[in-house]
């Protein structure tokens, strides 16, 4: 009898613990993770170019010439110490980094404020005690309005609710942004994107396992001088008519795009691509809706090559310059015959020159090159005389110089070259051309950090008589 009371509790037991065990899985394989994040003042152009990129002309009246603004961001670190910026996507923009996590994990945010106003950071989606909702209000918790130089550690969680919900996505996106004085705030440029993956379904990196690539886009007006037209920048994560640049997505790919909204009762956005239906599993849809503060997203197979408009259809919207475009590029299949090996393009030099090796595995015996210039971010331009041609034959494996005389004026204007082969000829007899525009092009920048390009913007060429 005693042997089988102490086998009746050992079973209980066990159960019991099995029981402990499926109650806390889910919390078993959860990740913390952490982010290191400030609010900074600075200066913001909201058309870097000084163009409409899709029009072919200078930023037109009443926005040209006073584009750049002071404005405050939230910027992400990589440590505590708040030293080296993590470097963010270019499409990104305005926006704050992207905060992410899988269903079941906690988000650890060490946000420090180095404006020069109290700020904050609020989630929405998340779970959080009073002293992590970074909401100033009565009563108000210890993360609320944060004075210059304090600094604050936010906890958040991922719960069920904060992840898609039936029949959604396999994620969501949410906003974060002060919650002082709200509105002013967002318009200072204190926003930023928060992605829950759904349990199971996230990378290591908490991006969903099913998509392989997404984009954020935030559609908001932002209002610098108290409601007058001039003031008013109609703007897709910060930058007007077309300056909104690296969306950018290989053929074939499943993209995933996040709308965000945000505003007041003039922001109602209607997010709409040319070239490309997208779906959110309810639907098949081109245009999306967008209220403040509201947030959606949709899944695009890029399935067909091109640079397509990417716009707000509100009329009103888009004269005042919310637009940009986004391109389907189809990567080579084929080697490069050339590989640029380094150019002198800069600095008080009577030639300008390129360093060139043959990659092809057998004899050039001559090539010629096309070269395009960047005026800006995204303006592409081709000079009159845009050709450089060899000066012999090269040799597998080996390298050759080519050079012209540098420019007497308008050289400290150029801010990178654009360089590509447009024919080759063999010593065999045969020959290459290139099967798309660009086709191995290289890229050489005045800057120490240049940005990752892919694929080269469209030409500027002047489509319409200039303000």
């Amino acid at each position: 009898m005693l042997l089988r009371v102490a086998y009746d509790t050992a079973v209980i037991r066990v159960f019991r613990l099995l029981f402990v065990l499926v109650a806390i899985s889910p919390l078993a394989f959860a990740t913390t993770r952490h982010y290191y994040i400030a609010a900074e003042d600075v200066t913001w152009d909201y058309a870097p170019s000084g163009r409409d990129l899709l029009g072919g002309r200078a930023i037109p009246t009443p926005w040209a010439g006073h584009t750049q603004w002071k404005k405050t961001r939230y910027i992400e670190y990589s440590d505590d110490t708040f030293t080296k910026p993590k470097p963010q996507p270019q499409w990104l923009g305005i926006l704050g980094p992207i905060i992410r996590a899988e269903v079941g994990d906690e988000i650890v945010v060490h946000f420090l404020n180095r404006s020069r106003t109290p700020t904050d950071i609020h989630p929405h989606g998340l779970r959080y005690d009073k002293d992590s909702e970074g909401a100033f209000y009565l009563p108000w918790g210890r993360g609320a309005r944060l004075s210059t130089n304090r600094d604050f550690t936010y906890h958040w969680f991922a719960d069920p609710g904060s992840g898609p919900g039936p029949g959604q996505l396999s994620s969501v996106v949410w906003w974060y942004h002060p919650h002082i004085d709200e509105g002013a705030q967002a318009n200072a440029g204190l926003i930023g994107p928060i992605i829950i993956t759904a349990k199971g379904m996230a990378k290591p990196d908490g991006s969903p396992k099913d998509v392989d690539r997404e984009f954020v886009a935030s559609f908001m007006i932002f209002d610098e001088l108290a409601g007058k037209n001039e003031g008013q920048f109609h703007a897709i994560n910060g930058y007007i008519f077309g300056n909104l640049l690296g969306l950018t997505m290989k053929q074939g790919e499943r993209v995933r795009w996040y709308l965000m909204g945000m505003g007041n009762e003039k922001d109602i956005h209607t997010p709409h691509w040319h070239g490309k239906t997208l779906t959110d599993r309810h639907r098949n849809l081109d245009v999306l809706e967008l209220l403040p503060a509201s947030t959606t997203a949709a899944d695009m197979i890029a399935d067909n090559p091109g640079t397509w408009l990417f716009h707000c259809q509100v009329s009103d919207h888009m004269e005042a310059g919310m637009f940009t475009t986004y391109t389907i590029y189809q990567p080579s299949k084929r080697a490069c015959p050339l590989q640029f090996v380094s150019g002198t393009f800069w600095g008080e030099i009577p030639d300008y020159s390129l360093n060139v090796k043959n990659t092809s595995g057998k004899p050039i015996r001559s090539f010629v090159l096309r070269y395009d210039q960047f005026l800006g971010p995204g303006y592409l331009v081709a000079p009159f005389n845009n050709q450089w041609h060899s000066t012999g034959e090269i040799a597998p494996g080996a390298e050759q110089t080519v050079s012209m005389k540098s420019y007497l004026q308008g050289s400290s204007s150029i801010i990178a070259w654009a360089i590509s082969p447009s024919r080759i000829a063999y010593s065999d007899g045969t020959s290459w051309a290139p099967q798309q525009a660009n086709e191995c092009f290289a890229t050489f920048w005045k800057d120490k950090n240049p940005p990752t390009l892919v694929v080269l913007p469209p030409e500027q060429i002047p489509m319409a008589q200039e303000d």
